[in-house]
């Protein structure tokens, strides 16, 4: 629960916000802090259903599928829920590279197309890192439905 709370901390932002930085796209940089933000923790958290759907049972990825949509509910966060579905679709759309989809997704979302190809790789890159580190989390961890 810890790891999770750390989406949502002010330490996060300002590592999402060096990022933004670093990229050095006019557009991206346009974009207001807080949209910016809500869509990485959308991101973050489909990457992290995705590491449990691939490690985990059916069950299992459903009661984090609700977990997460009640978290989110009960801190009034239900607009990063939302945002998360698109990335879900993006994902499930995809006949080849899932994350590929959630970058431009992402690209589309915050900047209507207009991100720097540089900054659809780094992206691209940095989304595939999250995505390793849950499915390494995810391969030394059980987890069991609540049923």
């Amino acid at each position: 629960m810890r790891n999770f709370e750390v989406l949502f901390s002010s330490e996060r932002e300002c590592v999402w916000e060096a990022l933004r930085q670093t990229c050095k796209d006019s557009t991206l940089s346009a974009v207001e802090a807080q949209l910016y933000y809500k869509h990485l923790r959308a991101v973050c958290i489909q990457l992290m259903l995705i590491g449990i759907a691939k490690n985990c049972s059916m069950d299992a990825s459903s009661d984090a599928h609700l977990f997460v949509m009640m978290h989110l509910k009960e801190r009034n966060l239900s607009d990063i829920d939302e945002i998360s579905w698109g990335y879900n679709g993006a994902f499930g759309s995809a006949r080849g590279d899932g994350v590929r989809e959630m970058v431009l997704h992402f690209a589309d979302s915050l900047t209507a197309g207009k991100m720097q190809p540089e900054t659809i790789e780094q992206f691209y890159d940095e989304f595939y890192g999250i995505l390793r580190i849950f499915f390494e989390d995810f391969k030394c961890v059980k987890l069991v439905p609540l049923r």
